[in-house]
């Protein structure tokens, strides 16, 4: 099933007068992350706490891995959503077998039904942020550009 939000065009349009790409990128990445957040939250609530450290470690991010680096090319933004395994190299091993399971532990996912659960949410939230964050950057640049004016 594809999800989308209204207003898609206005809102690329509205990016595109901002100027500068790496403007653009930046401003889409802002509201990426916010509009991420209940994802991360739900996955936190969702996962089973032994010592806290998995928990701790789910993060929004910058994408780490090649084929995630990709994906931020010419006018795609994207961001991670995971386990933060710098917190914590034992994660490597223990996040997938929380999720997935293994021969000695049962499976207990989260971070697919938090996903399932809040992505609606996160499309919804994700038009008003992304509304909210060009209306304060075109505010910047306004007053930048008042500034060097003066």
């Amino acid at each position: 099933m594809k999800r989308g939000f209204s207003g898609g065009k206005e809102l690329e349009q509205s990016l595109k007068e901002l100027g500068k790409r790496s403007t653009m990128r930046r401003t889409a990445d802002r509201a990426l992350r916010k509009a991420a957040e209940p994802i991360r939250d739900r996955w936190a609530e969702l996962v089973p706490v032994d010592q806290g450290d998995l928990k701790r470690s789910i993060q929004i991010g910058k994408a780490v891995k090649t084929f995630q680096k990709n994906a931020n090319q010419g006018q795609t933004v994207s961001v991670f959503i995971g386990v933060d395994e710098s917190q914590d190299r034992r994660l490597h091993i223990y996040a997938p077998e929380s999720e997935f399971g293994s021969q000695r532990q049962k499976a207990q996912p989260a971070g697919r039904p938090a996903f399932e659960e809040k992505r609606d949410e996160a499309v919804e939230r994700l038009s008003e942020d992304l509304r909210l964050e060009i209306m304060k950057t075109a505010q910047r640049a306004a007053r930048k550009a008042a500034k060097a004016g003066a």
